[in-house]
């Protein structure tokens, strides 16, 4: 068997004169490959969409586990009983469930290519995530009505929704060159071919969900339940059209330019040079903990948002009217809103946590606080929705206001901490990163002082508009910054 040694000898003086010596070559160097599912870029990401994913497929089963206590026992059903009664809400777990991870496969593969982020692609994705998270309410509501044409559409259209967003993200990472560089064509399409799929499937059960709801046609219902077995068929069909790649798309990090570095690439370097710094630190560690643990309760924070969805009351005979009733009385303006917010929260925790790579007592207990704030946000959201007046909501902002600050807090004294093994931006960076940090202050501030001083809940919404101006502020300094640096390349 030929040694590298050898291949070397073979390729060095005139190039590599086999394909099995370059194939040896390649195989040596560190690449950027389809085979890796996360990236330096897109790891955090990546961890918080799983998480996402994770907990939403396992609170669909939330309610199943419910079992009463009268079951098996003499004045009550048997289990055989209990179970006949309840194969209706097992079937809607087990075929929401499976669509919902067939989604999250797509979700896989697309990132598989897919290795830096972007503005768009991040609230394309968090968008998506919303929807997700939000899955257990319209399955309860399938649970609580399963003949109804109107309930099963409640429940396709957010799953309709997710696919179409996926297929969105794909498209943006496209366009935007956040795939690896040098992506063939064929590639492309395939993963376009599997992506679109589904949205076209889950469309075209909707329209029938809405037909049979109109048109009160149980036939067409179960077409239209039916018609979830194409997600797994259709894919397969259009790979005759468009194959799937016969290997891994990779390629060497070093024909790349500096911003395209993998995670394998930069860990060992990385690691080497934090530990060198923090040995020098009285009682510091490493970030990986903290990060994971942050992504975890921040999924799980923004999944329970979504338990205020509740389905009508088991008690309550189920109409068409009943169902709609019901949509009109779930708090979903809170629910979205809360989702974008704590997800703003997440976004500015990872760009903190791409500078601080190392951490001290002081950054250990700030990140508590801001968890444990994040962690209460629901129960505020809930409040407020459960009766929005302005002590409600002057409680919400509150929350909302010490969250910003802890988070601030964290950022400023990462920053500026002494001994951490920290990489800041120029001058600029640091400017924006503390214009985010007093912006969100001040919105959740001023926003709590106008509602609870003019009694007006509808002040709010002042968050919003200090967002904007805050953002359109960052934008205006990134281009002047930028002007001096285009006019001397010129």
């Amino acid at each position: 068997m030929e040694s590298v040694a050898e291949a070397y000898q073979v390729c060095a003086p005139s190039g590599c004169r086999t394909r099995r010596h370059r194939d040896m070559l390649r195989a040596m160097k560190p690449q950027l490959s389809s085979i890796s599912t996360v990236n330096d870029q897109t790891e955090r990401l990546l961890g918080f969409s799983d998480a996402v994913f994770a907990i939403a497929m396992t609170f669909l089963a939330l309610d199943l586990g419910a079992i009463p206590l009268d079951v098996g026992q003499p004045d009550g059903p048997t289990a055989s009983e209990y179970i006949h009664e309840n194969m209706t809400n097992y079937a809607v777990y087990f075929g929401t469930f499976l669509v919902v991870g067939f989604l999250w496969w797509r979700h896989h593969l697309m990132f598989r290519y897919i290795k830096r982020s972007s503005t768009g692609l991040v609230w394309t994705n968090t968008l998506m995530l919303a929807f997700v998270a939000m899955l257990p309410y319209p399955a309860s509501v399938v649970s609580e009505a399963p003949g109804f044409g109107l309930a099963l559409l409640i429940l396709l259209v957010p799953l309709t929704l997710i696919g179409l967003l996926m297929w969105l993200e794909w498209e943006i990472a496209v366009k935007q060159r956040l795939v690896i560089p040098g992506l063939p064509r064929n590639y492309v399409t395939y993963i376009r071919s599997q992506v679109v799929a589904s949205p076209i499937v889950l469309l075209i059960a909707s329209v029938l969900a809405f037909v049979s709801w109109q048109t009160d046609s149980s036939t067409v219902l179960r077409l239209a339940a039916g018609m979830w077995a194409l997600l797994a068929i259709l894919p397969v069909v259009l790979r005759r059209r468009w194959p799937a790649p016969q290997q891994a798309y990779s390629v060497p990090i070093d024909t790349l330019s500096g911003d395209w570095r993998s995670l394998e690439d930069t860990a060992e370097e990385e690691a080497t040079r934090i530990r060198t710094l923090l040995e020098k630190l009285r009682n510091g560690s490493d970030t990986d903990r903290i990060t994971i643990l942050t992504d975890g309760i921040l999924a799980i924070a923004v999944t329970i948002l979504a338990l205020q969805l509740r389905p009508p009351p088991e008690d309550e005979v189920i109409t068409n009217e009943v169902l709609l009733e019901n949509l009109a009385d779930v708090p979903g303006t809170t629910y979205l809103a809360t989702f974008v917010l704590i997800s703003l929260f997440w976004r500015g925790h990872v760009r903190i946590f791409a500078f601080l790579r190392g951490a001290d007592p002081v950054v250990l207990w700030l990140n508590l606080f801001f968890l444990m704030f994040i962690s209460f946000l629901p129960t505020a959201a809930a409040l407020q929705a459960r009766d929005e007046n302005s002590t409600t909501v002057s409680f919400y902002l509150l929350m909302m206001l010490f969250t910003a600050a802890s988070l601030g807090l964290l950022g400023q004294y990462g920053a500026r901490a002494k001994g951490l093994a920290i990489t800041v931006g120029g001058g600029l960076d640091r400017k924006i990163a503390t214009l985010r940090s007093i912006t969100a202050i001040a919105a959740f501030a001023i926003a709590v002082t106008a509602v609870w001083v003019f009694d007006m809940p509808v002040l709010s919404n002042l968050v919003w508009v200090i967002f904007v101006i805050g953002g359109q502020y960052s934008r205006q300094l990134r281009r002047k910054e930028r002007l001096p640096e285009q006019a001397v390349a010129t």
